[in-house]
């Protein structure tokens, strides 16, 4: 309401030295609408005011007003992530204030330009020329610019990890304000302190600053502030993983910011709803708000929100393992964060790009992103950044089976951590450790790894992780066949993660706790398990992790004897991998349903059951489609050079096909068969294959497929050298040619 009193009456003001012609008061009504503009988040209108501002000021050789409208165009600038533009004009009017001896407006300016290289990542830049602020705000007794300098060297030592530096400067930026009476300044300075503690792992003292800060907006009535501090206390409670308190606090911060029509503001706290909506696997949801954001912040301008919004759609792309669509995202962020200068969003793209890759098993690239994320993380001197990616290099050589690289980079990320006290990246190289030494069979060093890693998530109120610890201890007991322990650990992480709503979490403990009863020969109870954790795979959108329990499900099935719903289970699974495009689960799951169709004439029941083709199929449920598809995957697999995987495609296409009663399909796959057989130079088992083909085609007359089989089996006989049984393939080739006028160019050597 004020705001809106004070826009009229700057606006009447305007009228009146427009119709006067006085330019001085113009211009001044112009610089004052431009603030109020700003305030509200209105960047478009505030900068047309400023630059209309400046012209005047320009036009009537006002240099102070000049400078200070160039000021004001730095901060619009500053606010929509456009930092050239932003250095240039604070560089101008450091120049102007300079020359005409206006050492509060020097200082100002050295304030925006240092703001502006921090925030482009230039950290040396930013402290020297905030320093050189710092020195002239205290030369002219200005206490208040003092302690804003004071505030910005804050942000740049908590960026470089220089934590007792960072800590000190904010503190003495909180008494300085509070001495003064400055409010505003004060729950700056709180909310830095809050941000400083969060990063720590401090998350009582986070809380303390961030509530005080709250209190001072909330007695003050500045819902701003007061949505701000709320913003920061519902991301110390994410760090916890009090979801519930967080949503909360986002969900009011939401509310204050949209009836404010702070675009930047809601922009910001539906990417912090969507984080949460995330880790409670509302997963449709999150990408809901994602999009929300990046709408909001494409729209104002803001290309740093956009990017971040741009990073949240990538991450639950990547949970959801719609992998294009993620690098996609990943990708644009990247461009984004590159194009305006924003080296931590850029480093964090990078990051998200080798996570992407590294899912989809691409280790070299993500080799590649991950070192690109360091390179830049080291560079701007992000410590956390630079050893998140190390536990990411740690991670992919870990899947690479480069045991010794993994081991130095997890080592060389746990001492980064340690040395700067962030207590969430320590436990999570710990973790990383752990899972390492189980993989190399090195007990008794993963265990402690593990029990470390789990004392430090728990001290510091993080569930998940604690949860996930568990996990880890459960399946290295598992495997050292120690199962009361193992069973006591997955059932602790089981209860943990419903209260934390990880659906994802809750699925991996009950899929663990089944594959420990199926050892110990508890069938039923392990069925029950893996149904449950199918079900909650199904609410936390996790393919992979479903087709993982759905292959032990039918593993369970096999041992019971009940073959049809293994072949269901094994199907289901394999359906999954094909969309995954992952040659790694679909091999084993190959392979099982080739057993089982070896077996089919003993077990009727089998021979019975439809196989559910599911979304790749068109969810027909049609043994054909399932065979073509399957005859597909064998082509691109034959293409690979993978040729045990494209056996097991052509051979479950053949079975399928003989199935379903169609004859050509089932010819098509066992010319493909002998081509394959062909091209591995066993000629005896092609021919075999391409015999039963053409007898397969003789029995439904199918003179098309019958020739392509006679072209096949030309073909071995060439390769063999066999010119007496390559004439007479040809001339029966010809008998048909004559009695039914085949074309002669169909005839061929490949399926």
């Amino acid at each position: 309401a004020r705001d809106r009193e004070a826009e009229e009456v700057l606006k009447k003001a305007h009228r009146i030295h427009s119709r006067i012609g006085h330019d001085l008061g113009m211009a001044n009504a112009l610089d004052g609408l431009a603030s109020i503009y700003r305030h509200q988040s209105k960047n478009q209108e505030a900068e047309e005011m400023l630059t209309k501002a400046y012209e005047i000021h320009s036009r009537i050789g006002n240099e102070m007003g000049y400078a200070n409208s160039l000021h004001g165009l730095g901060e619009i600038y500053s606010a929509q992530s456009r930092y050239r533009e932003a250095e240039e004009v604070f560089r101008k009017a450091h120049e102007i204030h300079t020359r005409i001896g206006n050492q509060m407006g020097t200082a100002n300016a050295l304030l925006g330009l240092g703001l502006i290289y921090h925030a482009q990542s230039g950290n040396r830049e930013a402290e020297e020329a905030l320093r050189k602020a710092h020195e002239v705000y205290s030369r002219i007794s200005d206490v208040l610019g003092t302690a804003n300098a004071l505030g910005g060297l804050g942000s740049i030592y908590r960026a470089q990890s220089r934590n007792r530096e960072a800590e000190e400067a904010f503190k003495k930026a909180y008494e300085t304000h509070s001495r003064i009476g400055n409010d505003f300044g004060a729950v700056k300075a709180l909310d830095e302190l809050g941000a400083f503690y969060h990063a720590q792992s401090r998350n009582r003292e986070a809380e303390e600053a961030l509530r005080k800060a709250h209190e001072i907006h909330s007695r003050r009535g500045n819902e701003e502030g007061t949505a701000d501090a709320l913003q920061g206390l519902g991301e110390i409670y994410r760090f916890q993983s009090r979801n519930k308190e967080a949503e909360e606090a986002f969900k009011k911060a939401h509310g204050v910011y949209s009836r404010m029509g702070n675009e930047l503001g809601t922009g910001n706290a539906l990417q912090s709803l969507g984080l949460i909506y995330r880790a409670q696997s509302k997963k449709q949801e999150a990408e809901e708000l994602f999009r929300k954001a990046h709408e909001i912040h494409s729209r104002i301008g803001n290309d740093m929100g956009t990017g971040n919004a741009l990073h949240g759609l990538g991450e639950i792309y990547g949970d959801q393992a719609r992998n294009r669509q993620a690098e996609e995202a990943f990708r644009q962020a990247h461009e984004i964060h590159s194009r305006i200068g924003h080296d931590l969003g850029t480093a964090a793209a990078l990051h998200g790009l080798g996570d992407i890759y590294r899912a989809q098993s691409m280790n070299r690239e993500a080799e590649e992103a991950f070192k690109k994320a360091h390179k830049v993380f080291s560079r701007i001197g992000n410590d956390v950044g630079a050893a998140n990616a190390l536990q990411g290099l740690g991670e992919t050589y870990c899947s690479w089976s480069r045991n010794r690289e993994a081991e130095e980079a997890f080592k060389k990320a746990h001492e980064i951590h340690s040395r700067i006290g962030t207590a969430m990246g320590t436990a999570n190289a710990l973790l990383g450790l752990g899972q390492l030494y189980c993989i190399q069979s090195r007990n008794w060093e993963s265990e402690e790894a593990l029990r470390k890693a789990h004392e430090i998530y728990c001290r510091i109120g993080n569930h998940m992780g604690a949860a996930n610890a568990l996990v880890d201890l459960g399946k290295l007991h598992r495997a050292q066949s120690r199962n009361q322990e193992a069973e006591k650990c997955l059932t602790q992480a089981q209860q943990t993660y419903p209260s934390i709503q990880n659906d994802l979490g809750t699925g991996n403990a009950l899929r663990h706790l089944g594959l420990l009863f199926s050892g110990r020969g508890q069938h039923d109870e392990a069925q029950s398990l893996f149904c449950q954790a199918l079900s909650a795979y199904s609410r936390g959108g996790s393919s992979f992790s479903r087709a993982q329990t759905l292959a032990a499900l039918a593993q369970t099935y096999l041992t019971k004897g009940n073959f049809v719903d293994a072949e269901k289970s094994f199907n289901q699974a394999l359906i999954i991998g094909i969309q995954l495009e992952d040659d790694m689960l679909q091999a084993p799951l190959l392979k099982a349903l080739s057993f089982i169709f070896t077996f089919a004439s003993r077990y009727s029941a089998t021979l019975a059951a439809p196989l559910h083709a599911g979304p790749a199929c068109g969810e027909t449920g049609d043994d054909i489609l399932r065979g073509a598809a399957l005859h597909d995957r064998g082509k691109a697999f034959l293409l690979q050079t993978k040729f045990a995987q494209a056996e097991d495609s052509y051979s479950l296409a053949q079975a399928l096909f003989s199935r379903a009663g169609d004859a050509r399909g089932e010819s098509s796959a066992l010319r493909s068969l002998g081509t394959l057989y062909t091209l591995q130079g066993q000629f005896e088992l092609a021919a075999n294959r391409f015999a039963q083909a053409r007898s397969t085609s003789v029995a439904i007359s199918d003179y098309d497929g019958e020739v392509m089989a006679l072209g096949c089996l030309m073909g071995a006989c060439l390769a063999q050298g066999n010119l007496a049984g390559l004439r007479s393939y040809c001339v029966e080739a010809l008998k048909i040619y004559d009695r039914t006028q085949w074309g002669g160019s169909k005839v061929s050597s490949t399926p």
